[in-house]
């Protein structure tokens, strides 16, 4: 563990191995065992752990359940055998039945693993503001840490157009104004690209349109729908984008270039 680690190492002090210590308890470590059979909470003492010492404090395992928990914007049964709702002394904490605890054991190795090698890059000791990788890094309030762009140019491809849209607005009506996801204009243009790429146009031009609900004098938006036309081959529909593009921004030198492409005699 990264707290046995940082005890060893030479020339660390008393405020480092603490503040070592908190981030263990920010590595969202859901799946060290929390606890002894159904019955009793909080437990006596560990049971079934596989990555937190069994020494640890019981308390202490369950405020880096916590920090997990909020780091995937989740709760206990997510990994752990028991009902929303029911008592904390009914869950099941020591079983593994879940695919989720196991898997929440290796990204506990991973999180080590990056943390020892961040450790070990130059002049890492003397910063005054030490890098630390925790659970919330990459998920940062989701239970799967992906990017909204590839998160909607999925739906889009295996679930349709419509199905993408709505995916959009409501995550955007959860997370606006958090970690979360990115709601910026480049978000949903990029997954159009993506789209168009993979030869999905109607979808691409869905999310385009979706996108100018949000920013509806954009240039660089028209630049993409330009763009994913000349991809399609509609060369007029292509040269109407750019131009579009120059009358939102007359500065915008990427759809000057091309029109003057297009349009050269």
């Amino acid at each position: 563990m990264r707290d046995s680690l940082a005890v060893t190492r030479g020339g660390r002090n008393s405020t480092r191995m603490k503040i070592t210590l908190v981030a263990i308890l920010l590595l969202g470590i859901g799946s060290a065992a929390r606890a002894q059979a159904p019955g009793k909470w909080p437990p006596d003492s560990l049971i079934n752990v596989k990555v937190i010492p069994k020494a640890t404090p019981v308390m202490q395992v369950v405020g880096m359940m916590r920090n997990f928990a909020g780091a995937l914007g989740v709760r206990c049964p997510y990994c752990h055998v028991g009902q929303e709702g029911q008592p904390l002394a009914q869950f099941d904490f020591a079983k593994d039945e879940k695919r989720t605890k196991l898997t929440a054991r290796q990204m506990m190795r991973m999180v080590e693993e990056i943390n020892r090698r961040v450790d070990t890059l130059p002049e890492h000791a003397q910063m005054t503001s030490h890098v630390e990788v925790t659970c919330n890094t990459c998920h940062r309030g989701v239970s799967r840490p992906m990017s909204l762009e590839q998160l909607i140019q999925e739906t889009a491809q295996t679930q349709g157009a419509d199905s993408a849209a709505r995916a959009y607005r409501a995550l955007r009506e959860r997370y606006y104004g958090r970690a979360a996801y990115d709601f910026g204009e480049p978000t949903l243009d990029v997954a159009a690209f993506r789209l168009a790429r993979a030869g999905k146009f109607a979808e691409a031009f869905a999310m385009l349109r979706l996108n100018e609900e949000q920013f509806p004098a954009s240039s660089n938006l028209a630049t993409f729908r330009a763009n994913i036309n000349l991809m399609k081959g509609d060369t007029a529909a292509a040269i109407a984008a750019f131009r579009e593009a120059v009358r939102r921004d007359s500065t915008n030198g990427e759809a000057q270039g091309r029109l003057r492409q297009l349009t050269r005699p």
